[in-house]
């Protein structure tokens, strides 16, 4: 039990981060100030971040990885993360428009390293120090797959 709250914690950590990448329309900020995102806005659309996923290969939808990615969401992502609601952390609903399929993988496999390397992901920290930095969450490859084609049904 305490390993799976620690988990679901973690991962909501990891969405959290992600999902403070909102687009900002640069004509509502004062002159010259930019945000964490609208810094970023071009390479984060297109930035695979640091980690063994170099590229991601997207199809049509694939319901049995959607199945499984909406189990490991619920077992691991809910307790904080809704899809359209604030709970303890950001809805999650759009997130894999914002971030590029290579770069949520990358992170949600090689969370320590993006923190301490990743411009964007240490960019997140800084804007949400009030965030614990998520541990690593000892996904296999396919379940990072499995939870990106689930965040991709629910744009």
């Amino acid at each position: 039990m305490k390993k799976t709250i620690l988990a679901a914690i973690s991962l909501a950590a990891i969405i959290f981060f992600m999902m403070g990448f909102e687009k900002v329309d640069s004509t509502s900020l004062p002159k010259g100030e930019k945000t964490a995102y609208s810094q970023k806005e071009k390479k984060s659309a297109v930035d695979n971040g640091i980690g063994p996923i170099k590229e991601v290969k997207l199809g049509p939808i694939d319901q049995s990885m959607v199945d499984n990615g909406n189990a490991i969401f619920y077992s691991k992502c809910y307790l904080c993360h809704d899809v359209d609601q604030t709970k303890l952390a950001p809805p999650l609903r759009g997130v894999a428009k914002k971030l590029s399929p290579a770069f949520i993988m990358n992170y949600l496999l090689n969370t320590a390293e993006m923190q301490k390397k990743d411009p964007i992901i240490k960019a997140l920290l800084k804007e949400y120090s009030n965030v614990p930095k998520m541990p690593d969450q000892q996904l296999t490859k396919e379940q990072a797959r499995e939870v990106l084609e689930f965040l991709r049904t629910i744009e």
